[in-house]
């Protein structure tokens, strides 16, 4: 049985230092058993209407969407957080999870997984390592999460081939793009407090916001520890300084910490901003009893945009990032193999004003990847990936309901630099190939009535195979297979 605890406060300060109090969520979950409190007063309050939600992965800011989507935020996502966000995503319609143990999981989206789905942090690229192995983790925590997006069709075509089952957008409005103060200014805040029993879990977060209707500035730290996860039965472990025999999970426990700063300067037509946040895990990967990861993550965020803009062009919107990761597998005290991967992601996306009925956005985007594998148990060589996309999205409103279109085009090419210090080095002889996968997509919105609707959708998608589908060539131990790729 694991029995888990959360509390989450808010707090608002006006300029005349008005102080309001809300508790925005308290739960108990017993084994899969939720009860929130507010769900027990809408229960009893009668029929309530359903809460309008904009998608921000939607370049349209659409609130009826063709293609399925689903959203987290406020109270649903803190009763749903968990360590991961596999598990927290875990159950979304279409949406379940990888897990590998407590400490490494990645959602899956109708089926698919790995690199057929992509994981975003505020719509751009969130370069890691989790799509190579069900061991690597995904660097977010969702105690620090404002909202989630799960998004299919069109929409998921601005994210490239490797989008094809959907995309997961992580938001953390760490470049605020609006401000909630007047001109006076204030502060805001939120903290988060959890603990569960079956692994000594400890989670905490605090959120301060500041400012006014000229600029405002974030920040955010979270930690969260665990021991081995607690189970029925003994289990062999041969870590040392564990018990040979104990009903818990070897090499189970976790220990992360994230920070972030950010702000934005507002003007009527828009914002412009900047971020800068850092995340850190040390965790067991309960595949084997001695092998850890400690992983490190830093990301530099640049944002823009003009919006409500007179002529054909109504908006243009900039986003700029670099993310710098690396994680060290140990073996006992003995640091093994090295992943790293660096890179930058560029998007540009213009809206248009109606066009014979449609409305859209076009736009660019730029991305730019080197990954490296360093160690005995490197089975991928060192690599450099460039992409250069097109891209459109289009929705026109009709008297029974709404179509939507979308279209991709891509140049991708991947290069493989070889990788001298591998123990076999003559595994990775190099090489380079490039692709041009294109994509589209149609959907369909039809109003049966009021309370009801019909959608439909059908897409074509192509993505260029990753790095390692092409150049790997050795043993990985964690999943007990011999990687193999296929440069032809």
């Amino acid at each position: 049985m694991n029995i888990t605890f959360r509390h989450t406060y808010c707090h608002s300060f006006g300029h005349a230092f008005g102080r309001s109090f809300r508790m925005r969520a308290v739960s108990i979950a017993v084994a899969t058993l939720s009860f929130s409190a507010q769900h027990a007063l809408a229960q009893t309050s009668g029929q309530g209407q359903l809460k309008e939600v904009v998608v921000t992965g939607n370049p349209l800011g659409a609130t009826q969407i063709i293609a399925p989507t689903s959203t987290l935020s406020g109270d649903a996502l803190t009763l749903r957080a968990k360590a991961t966000l596999g598990e927290t995503l875990d159950t979304l319609p279409g949406v379940s999870s990888t897990y590998f143990g407590p400490n490494a999981s990645r959602p899956i989206i109708r089926g698919l997984d790995g690199d057929r789905i992509r994981v975003l942090q505020n719509s751009a690229s969130n370069m890691d390592a989790s799509a190579l192995s069900f061991d690597h983790a995904v660097p977010n925590d969702p105690i620090s999460i404002e909202r989630v997006e799960v998004l299919r069709g069109a929409a998921a075509l601005q994210y490239g081939g490797s989008a094809v089952g959907g995309v997961v957008n992580v938001i953390d409005n760490r470049i605020p793009s609006e401000s909630q103060f007047d001109a006076k200014g204030g502060v805001s805040g939120k903290a988060d407090l959890g603990y569960a029993t079956g692994n000594k879990e400890k989670s905490g977060a605090v959120l301060l916001e500041a400012g006014n209707s000229k600029f405002v500035i974030h920040a955010d730290v979270s930690a969260r520890k665990s021991d081995d996860v607690v189970v029925p039965i003994e289990l062999e472990c041969t870590k040392p300084g564990r018990p040979e025999l104990a009903k818990k999970i070897c090499n189970s426990a976790n220990n992360v910490k994230g920070a972030a700063v950010g702000g934005s300067l507002l003007f009527d037509k828009g914002y412009v901003g900047a971020s800068f946040s850092s995340y850190q895990s040390d965790y067991g990967t309960v595949a084997e009893d001695e092998v850890t990861i400690g992983m490190k993550s830093t990301r530099l965020a640049l944002e823009g945009e003009l919006r409500n803009l007179s002529g054909f062009i109504t908006g243009v919107k900039g986003q700029l990032s670099q993310t710098d990761y690396k994680h060290t597998e140990f073996e006992g005290e003995e640091a093994g193999t090295v992943f790293k991967n660096k890179g930058t992601d560029f998007r540009l996306t213009a809206k248009h004003a109606k066009l014979g009925g449609f409305e859209g956005v076009v736009g660019l985007q730029t991305e730019s990847t080197r990954f490296s594998a360093d160690g005995a148990e490197s089975f991928a060589p060192y690599s450099k990936t460039t992409q250069t996309a097109l891209y459109v999205v289009e929705e026109m409103p009709t008297a029974w309901g709404k179509i939507s279109m979308g279209a991709r085009s891509e140049k991708v090419k991947v290069t493989s630099l070889g990788n001298a210090g591998a123990a076999n080095p003559d595994n990775f002889p190099p090489g380079s190939r490039s692709f041009s996968p294109n994509s589209f997509a149609l959907g369909a919105l039809v109003k049966l009535s009021p309370a009801w609707q019909l959608t439909s959708n059908i897409a074509h998608t192509q993505r260029a195979p990753k790095d390692y589908e092409l150049y790997a060539n050795g043993p990985h131990i964690a999943t007990a297979a011999w990687e193999t790729g296929n440069s032809n």
